[in-house]
C-alpha cells in the first residue's frame, strides 16, 4: 500500500484527532487528488473556502470544484505532478467576482516502485492571511472535550483476581453482560500473551511491593475478537494502610487508536510533505518553564538543522532584528493581558534576514491563568517587498524616477519640510517640436536627460518633481532668496545645452520661474506651496514670453 493510499486510510473519520487537527491548522488548503484528478481528501480550510463540506468534495473532479477559469490555472500543474515533478507557483484564483493571489504547491505521491499514485496539493492565500491560531484553539478544545468525556471501563477486583463489580461501559466493550463478567477471574478474559505480565504486576500490587501499575493490554471479547486497551490498576487498602483489600481497574478501549497508530507513520509522512511547502512553521512556549520549542520545519527554516534548536526564548529573540524586536514581544501574552495578537518582524534565518508574519494565541488553564502560547510564523518577505515597491512606485514618475504629483503631496505632508521654501517652475521650450521631428522615443530620452540634469543641479535634500509632460517643479527647503535665484540660474544653464540621442543631436532649452516663500503665517505646507506655485508659474510664462520675443528678434 502506498503511503498515500487514501481510499483506505485518508477519510477524516479515521485520522488521528491530532493529525486531523494539524492538517486543519495549516495556513492553507490541503487536498489529495488521484490519477483521475478526483478528490480523495480535502481539509476543513479547503472545504470552507469552496463553501462546501469535505464530504461534498470527495470523489468529485478538480474541474468541477474549482470551476473552468481556475482549472486552466491548476491543470498543467496537476498534470506535471502526475508526471512525478514537484511544482510550486504563484497564480490567481477566482471566486465569482473576487480574485485571490495564491501560492500552490503540487507534490507527487510516489510509491516505492516509482509509480505516481496521486498528488498532494497545498494552496496558501498570500494576499490575506487567516487567523490560524483561532482554528488551533477551537479544534484543540473539541478534541479535549471529546477525550475527557469518552466512556471508560471501571472494574472492582478482589485480591484473588476475581471481578466483583463491572460497569456497563466495560461490559459493552467486551460484548458481554455485567452479570456474566461478575465473579470471573480477570485472567480468563485476558489475551494469552498478556496474562503473565498482568498477573506478575497484579501479585506485586497485592503483596504491597508497588502502589499501582499501568500497561497496554489485550482482552478477549465474547465472540473471540481482540480488544486493545490501556489498563491502570490501583489498590484500595485496609485500615492499616498496608494490605490491599480491593483493586480498582480503569480500562480505556484504544482499539481504534492502535489501528490508527499503524497508519501514523504514513499520516505523518503526508503531513511533513505538506509542511515542506510552507516557509515557516509552528512553535509554542510553556509559560511556567519558559521553554520554547519549534516544529521541525520551522527549525530548519531558522537554523538549517533538525537538531540543536534553541529551547531558550531569549536565544530566539536575539535572532529578531533590533528595530523590530519590540513589536515581536510576547510579554503581554505571558502576562495574560491579551489572548491573541498578530505581528510582523524581521528574523535572521539560515537564508538571511526575512520578514515574518507571526500569529500568536494564549491558551489558559482552567483557572484562567496563562498556560501556553502557540504560534504560527510564515515568511512574508516577498509580499512585503511587493507592497513597499508598489508604495514607492505610486509616488514616483515611472519614466524619469522623479517624484510625481502624489509624491509631491507626500513631500508637502512631511512635517520635516522646513521654511523658507523656494519653488521653481520649469517648462521645456518647444518640446512638442522635438516629438514631432524625432519621435516620442527621442522625446522620452530628452525627458530622462532633463531629469538627470535637474538632480545634479540641486542638493540631495531638495525635491525634484515631474508634474506631467515637459513640466517640472523643484522644492528648495531652507533656501534664501539668493539661493533660489542661484539654483534657478544654474538649472537654466544646465538645461540650455544640446544632447545626443540615437545619433541625433537635439537642441533643448527651458524657461524657469522662481519664487521664495519666507512667511510662516500659520498656513499649511500645501497652502504655502500653492501660493508660491501660482507666482512661480506666472514668472515662468513671463520668462517664456521674453525668450520667445528673443527668438522672433533673431529671426
Amino acid at each position: 500500500m502506498s503511503k498515500f493510499d487514501l481510499d483506505t486510510i485518508w477519510p477524516t473519520q479515521t485520522l488521528l484527532p491530532t493529525a486531523s487537527r494539524l492538517l486543519d491548522m495549516l495556513p492553507g488548503l490541503v487536498a489529495y487528488f488521484g490519477p483521475d484528478l478526483r478528490y480523495r481528501y480535502a481539509n476543513a480550510t479547503y472545504a470552507t473556502w469552496r463553501g462546501l463540506k469535505p464530504a461534498q468534495i470527495i470523489g468529485r473532479t478538480c474541474r468541477e470544484i474549482v470551476g473552468e477559469a481556475n482549472y486552466q490555472s491548476v491543470e498543467m500543474r496537476l498534470e506535471a505532478a502526475l508526471q512525478g515533478k514537484t511544482v510550486t507557483a504563484e497564480y490567481t484564483l477566482f471566486d465569482g467576482n473576487n480574485a485571490r493571489r495564491v501560492q500552490g504547491s503540487y507534490v507527487p505521491d510516489i510509491d516505492p516502485a516509482g509509480c505516481v499514485l496521486g498528488v498532494v496539493a497545498l494552496v496558501t492565500d498570500i494576499s490575506v492571511r487567516e487567523d490560524l491560531e483561532a482554528r488551533i484553539v477551537e479544534t484543540e478544545g473539541m478534541f479535549d472535550d471529546a477525550f475527557d468525556h469518552a466512556p471508560i471501563g471501571m472494574v472492582v477486583i478482589n485480591v484473588d483476581g476475581r471481578m466483583e463489580r463491572v460497569n456497563e461501559a466495560f461490559a459493552t466493550m467486551l460484548g458481554r453482560s455485567s452479570e456474566a463478567l461478575t465473579g470471573t477471574d480477570f485472567r480468563a478474559i485476558t489475551h494469552p500473551d498478556d496474562v503473565a505480565a498482568d498477573d506478575r504486576q497484579f501479585r506485586q500490587l497485592v503483596a504491597g511491593r508497588r502502589a499501582g501499575y499501568r500497561m497496554d493490554k489485550r482482552y478477549l471479547r465474547g465472540d473471540g475478537e481482540v480488544v486493545h486497551t490501556t489498563l491502570a490498576v490501583s489498590a484500595v487498602r485496609g485500615l492499616d494502610g498496608a494490605v490491599p483489600v480491593r483493586l480498582i481497574a480503569q480500562i480505556e478501549d484504544v482499539s481504534e487508536r492502535r489501528t490508527a497508530e499503524r497508519e501514523q507513520q504514513e499520516i505523518t509522512a503526508r503531513l511533513m510533505l505538506a509542511m515542506e511547502a510552507v516557509r515557516g512553521g509552528f512553535w509554542h512556549i510553556d509559560v511556567e518553564s519558559m521553554r520554547f520549542e519549534m516544529s521541525p520545519s520551522f527549525q530548519r527554516f531558522v537554523t538549517g538543522s533538525d537538531t540543536g534548536a534553541s529551547s531558550d526564548l531569549a536565544d530566539y529573540a536575539e535572532r529578531i532584528l533590533p528595530p523590530t524586536r519590540e513589536a515581536a514581544s510576547v510579554q503581554a501574552l505571558l502576562d495574560g493581558t491579551i489572548d491573541e495578537t498578530s505581528v510582523e518582524y524581521a528574523l535572521q534565518t539560515i537564508a538571511g534576514p526575512r520578514w515574518m508574519r507571526c500569529d500568536r494565541r494564549l491558551l489558559r488553564a482552567p483557572d484562567g491563568s496563562p498556560l501556553r502560547i502557540v504560534g504560527v510564523t510564515i515568511d512574508v518577505s516577498e509580499d512585503r517587498e511587493r507592497q513597499l515597491k508598489a508604495e514607492a512606485e505610486a509616488g514616483t514618475d515611472p519614466l524619469t524616477g522623479l517624484l510625481n504629483r502624489r509624491g509631491l503631496d507626500q513631500c508637502l505632508a512631511d512635517p520635516a519640510l522646513r521654511l523658507p521654501l523656494g519653488v521653481l517652475a520649469i517648462d521645456l521650450d518647444r518640446f512638442k517640436s522635438i516629438n514631432d521631428s524625432f519621435g516620442h522615443s527621442v522625446g522620452d530620452a530628452v525627458l530622462v536627460e532633463v531629469a538627470e540634469r535637474l538632480r545634479h543641479a540641486v542638493r540631495p535634500t531638495d525635491h525634484v518633481v515631474r508634474l506631467g509632460g515637459d513640466e517640472f517643479a523643484v522644492l528648495l527647503p531652507e533656501s534664501t532668496d539668493d539661493r533660489v535665484a542661484a539654483v534657478a540660474e544654474r538649472i537654466e544653464t544646465a538645461l540650455n545645452h544640446a544632447m545626443v540621442s540615437a545619433g541625433v543631436t537635439v537642441s533643448i532649452s527651458a524657461s524657469v520661474g522662481a519664487v521664495s516663500n519666507e512667511a510662516d503665517d500659520g498656513a499649511t505646507a500645501v497652502e504655502r506651496f500653492n501660493a508660491a506655485w501660482r507666482r512661480a508659474d506666472a514668472a515662468l510664462y513671463e520668462a517664456k514670453r521674453a525668450r520667445h520675443r528673443r527668438w522672433l528678434h533673431r529671426d
